[in-house]
């Protein structure tokens, strides 16, 4: 069965509140799943570049410290009678912001500690991106930028 292709790009949001650290989780309007921002790359487009502007458009923030580390991640599934095959990449960054829901796309975001956050996700991919996210941070930050 052949199918569809599309491509997305996504950050993993962090921010450092009260000592620990918490992740960004969105609830998405279609599937009522829970995962991070993000979004299809349009043509012309970098995958961080589709990263940020979806981070932009969906959740409203804007100022980003990316930390070095990127995850691509593959799945398929059924549209509408049709085979979609994605890949999805994450970016990693750490921001100030607080973030405004984008109720057109989403039906509700929170920010969660790393145990709860693993808990909420909906998709076992989304969850291995976030394990790593969290064991690059909690190593400093290093070494594994652009690792598949």
């Amino acid at each position: 069965m052949k199918g569809e292709f599309e491509r997305a790009a996504g950050y993993v949001l962090f921010r450092e509140r009260g000592g620990r650290r918490e992740y960004l989780l969105v609830r998405n309007r279609n599937g009522r799943h829970w995962g991070f921002p993000k979004g299809r790359i349009e043509a012309g487009e970098s995958p961080e570049e589709a990263a940020r502007r979806e981070v932009a458009e969906e959740v409203g923030i804007h100022r980003l410290r990316p930390v070095p580390f990127s995850r691509t991640i593959n799945y398929s599934f059924i549209r509408n009678g049709r085979l979609v095959h994605k890949e999805v990449t994450y970016f990693l960054a750490e921001t100030g912001e607080e973030g405004i829901l984008n109720d057109r796309e989403l039906v509700e975001m929170r920010w969660l500690p790393y145990e709860r956050a693993l808990a909420t996700l909906t998709y076992p991919e989304q969850r291995g991106v976030l394990k790593e996210a969290d064991e690059t941070l909690t190593r400093g930050g290093d070494a594994s930028a652009g690792k598949n």
